[in-house]
């Protein structure tokens, strides 16, 4: 959804050499705004047969956020500036945009004698929810990766994926230097990398400053509590792989937990089956997925799985607010079966994946991406109901009541290939009923 303001600045010769504060107002949760202006640079007039060129007029422009800092200034080379988290103009700064009240700065630089009409146009777009797709464990030349994240980012745009983020082993110098660009989301991580268990911190450049090589239980508890006071979101990664099990067992605090790693294997169902057990126990937390890709291999690709976002914007903080709440699902593929859940918070307030619903509420599933055979699971912790797609199925719409469950979550088992089992290909966070 997008706001358009319109407004116009007379000026006079007497105003010329002053800065001109023009307000505007910036709702919360705006992803661009976008400024057009013009004047004419030299008016003109009738002399005879001839057009005569009037006194030059220059008007800059600069723009100021709420609390006073500025965002940028451009002068009067161009009459058009965009900002946004996602790569603003030249000169403005590639940041949230905080709600308030902003300002143009309209420089009058040069005023012709009979003064000068200034038009502003100004479109602001608001964020809306949708599905962004990405890789939350991905390893580059910055450790024991054959890619440079520019090239997995190269990679991962003709792919289609709209995020990834890198988490080379036990380094975090890399994530000082990214390479930005503004139709892919790059995001900062480190893989704590240790011989009893693996962990990603996303989300932040630089995690910890402790050496990574713990010796104790407690050393390696400071350590996580320092990645968490410093904002990374703390993942256990493939705590059930028979290379590199989890042996901290699971006391340590954490925020998420990879129950997909890389293809579907018997590790990775160990895993989504622990985590059921705890949501029957009452504990919430979100699970991720990644390809903890090294390099190109014969099971080895970016996304596989693909985790699956619906955020309100493609940006940094919106991606890690939705990873962190688990507003998304895991699907084998970027081409993989999609899914969506919608139904009401106990305030009213439309509900899905990781956030809290009425007990009782009426809860609308939605898959597409279907084949033929597909099993489709609704798992809560009292009752498992299955759904097997017919011939020709493309989409499932379903609406289902669970007045006694405490959460609800679903899976889509599907042979990957004729001959071989049903293998899980995707699997979402729950919608907790409270």
């Amino acid at each position: 959804m997008t706001k358009n303001i319109h407004f116009q600045l007379f000026l006079d010769k007497s105003r010329e050499r002053e800065y001109i504060r023009l307000p505007f107002d910036v709702e919360k949760d705006t992803e661009s705004i976008t400024i057009q202006y013009r004047y004419p640079s030299s008016p003109l007039r009738e002399e005879g047969p001839f057009t005569i060129a009037g006194e030059p007029c220059t008007i800059d422009l600069a723009v100021m956020m709420p609390d006073g800092t500025m965002a940028g200034a451009s002068g009067s080379d161009r009459s058009r500036i965009r900002l946004s988290p996602l790569g603003s103009s030249a000169g403005f700064a590639s940041c949230e945009l905080p709600a308030g009240t902003w300002h143009i700065i309209a420089g009058a630089y040069h005023i012709p004698s009979g003064g000068v009409t200034v038009e502003y146009e100004l479109e602001l777009t608001l964020k809306e929810r949708r599905l962004f797709k990405g890789d939350t464990h991905v390893h580059t030349t910055a450790s024991d990766g054959v890619l440079e994240p520019v090239e997995a980012a190269m990679l991962a745009r003709r792919m289609g994926l709209d995020f990834l983020i890198l988490t080379d082993h036990n380094n975090s110098a890399q994530n000082e230097r990214l390479p930005f660009f503004q139709d892919i989301t790059l995001i900062p991580g480190t893989e704590w990398t240790h011989y009893k268990g693996h962990a990603g911190f996303l989300g932040v450049k630089q995690a910890f400053r402790a050496p990574y090589f713990t010796a104790s239980l407690q050393e390696t508890a400071d350590l996580f509590r320092e990645a968490g006071e410093n904002g990374a979101f703390r993942v256990i990664n493939h705590p059930f792989c028979p290379l590199v099990p989890w042996e901290w067992d699971f006391a340590l605090p954490f925020d998420g937990l990879e129950v997909w790693n890389g293809v579907m294997s018997e590790r990775n169902e160990k895993a989504a089956f622990w985590w059921h057990r705890q949501l029957c126990a009452g504990r919430r937390f979100p699970v991720t997925g990644g390809s903890d890709y090294h390099r190109p291999g014969l099971l080895g690709s970016l996304a596989m799985p693909c985790q699956c976002l619906y955020a309100a914007s493609r940006s940094q903080t919106d991606l890690m607010k939705a990873l962190r709440r688990g507003n998304g699902y895991l699907s084998y593929l970027p081409t993989g079966p999609q899914a969506d859940l919608l139904t009401l918070s106990p305030e009213g307030h439309p509900a899905s994946f990781g956030e809290d619903a009425a007990p009782g509420a009426s809860v609308e599933i939605f898959f597409s991406g279907l084949c033929q055979g597909d099993e489709i699971r609704l798992l809560t912790d009292t009752a498992e109901e299955s759904l097997s797609a017919p011939a020709g199925a493309a989409e499932l719409k379903l609406t289902r009541c669970y007045p006694d469950a405490h959460f609800l979550r679903l899976e889509l088992y599907r042979s990957y290939a004729p001959g071989l089992p049903p293998m899980k290909a995707l699997l979402t966070n729950p919608v907790y009923f409270r």
